[in-house]
């Protein structure tokens, strides 16, 4: 698990955001369209709704299908999520004005043709298109190669991540249903050696291969009709496993990036993937952190690769870091991966 400090200065050109559907899907929503509660009555399933979010941390969601709705050519794609939060990052600047494009996701609606490319080029750029696909640590994935482009001579680097998980929803593994949602966002960096917003002091980005299948969608590619039937290509796993993995790669990177506990005391924000409010907050307890969490899963719901992009837009939006606030943006996700990077606000 290697460290890097590349104590780099970084401004931030703009952000964005983007979500489907013109309004939120509620638990009590998701439990109706359960067959298994459709003779509970509606005070058992405000019940169950509450439940669901006192143990999971979630309370809404947006969803561009509905668990058990058949596909549609109007529904939104990662990519066209992807797309609407970078024109938003873009502001009134041109997708001319991009030096390089970094598309993060789990959810490609492409097989072999680069979405990446396909985003940019609706941006009216011919630049460098890279994607990546790291669970949901694709935001500090694509963060982590946006650093190194900086660092390679790159002027600035617009990342843009998104998913429709929505879209990979079990029909019998009714947690899914709650804790995946679809959305995307976007940042758009320089490099700033003068007056800079963040100083990126550490970053780490690892993985660990052999746990790849322990919470994933298990149908190979290309899709074939017998794996389909089987439901191979909707998310399944060992949930159990993978919050316990998840706490131990988490103490594991504090440790790395903060060795003997020096600094830990100084992170005031911490911005995490949002997949579970009660393990992160067990994170910090155990860690020893006394930082503020940034959570943006209680209305919008678990977006996977693009939630940490997406809290940390929203925590931009609201100016909640001040000067000399130490930030913290951590994931953990499938592949297994995880990632952890250390910022100053300057």
């Amino acid at each position: 698990m290697r460290v890097l400090e590349p104590r780099m200065g970084i401004r931030v050109l703009g952000h964005g955001r983007a979500l489907p559907g013109d309004r939120p899907i509620s638990n009590e929503e998701l439990l109706a369209l359960d067959p298994e509660q459709h003779e509970r009555s509606a005070r058992t399933l405000a019940a169950l709704a509450r439940k669901v979010t006192s143990r999971l941390g979630f309370s809404q969601r947006h969803l561009s299908r509905l668990p058990g709705a058949p596909p549609s050519e109007a529904e939104e794609t990662s990519e066209s999520l992807a797309l609407a939060a970078a024109r938003r990052a873009l502001g009134e600047h041109a997708g001319v004005d991009v030096q390089t494009f970094i598309h993060g996701t789990t959810t490609t609606g492409r097989y072999t043709g680069s979405q990446a490319a396909a985003i940019l080029g609706r941006l009216g750029s011919q630049a460098s298109a890279w994607e990546v696909k790291a669970g949901c640590s694709t935001s500090l994935a694509s963060l982590h190669l946006a650093l190194a482009l900086l660092a390679g001579g790159h002027a600035n680097v617009l990342v843009s991540c998104a998913e429709t998980l929505s879209k990979v929803m079990n029909p019998n593994l009714k947690e899914t249903w709650f804790i995946l949602a679809d959305g995307g966002a976007a940042l758009w960096l320089e490099r700033a050696s003068v007056s800079p917003d963040f100083e990126v002091r550490k970053c780490l980005y690892a993985t660990d291969g052999a746990l790849v299948d322990l919470y994933t969608t298990p149908g190979r590619l290309p899709p074939d009709r017998s794996t389909l039937e089987a439901g191979g290509y909707a998310m399944a796993g060992d949930g159990t496993r993978l919050r316990e993995e998840a706490l131990r790669r988490y103490l594991e990177m504090l440790g790395a990036m903060f060795p003997g506990g020096r600094g830990l005391k100084d992170i005031r924000w911490v911005v995490a993937h949002q997949i579970n409010r009660k393990l992160i907050e067990q994170v910090l307890e155990v860690g020893g952190l006394g930082a503020r969490l940034v959570w943006s899963a209680d209305r919008v719901g678990n977006v996977g690769g693009a939630s940490v992009l997406f809290s940390l837009s929203e925590a931009l939006e609201q100016d909640l870091f001040q000067p000399g606030d130490d930030v913290l943006l951590m994931s953990v996700g499938g592949g297994l991966s995880f990632a952890m990077q250390h910022w100053v606000k300057r």
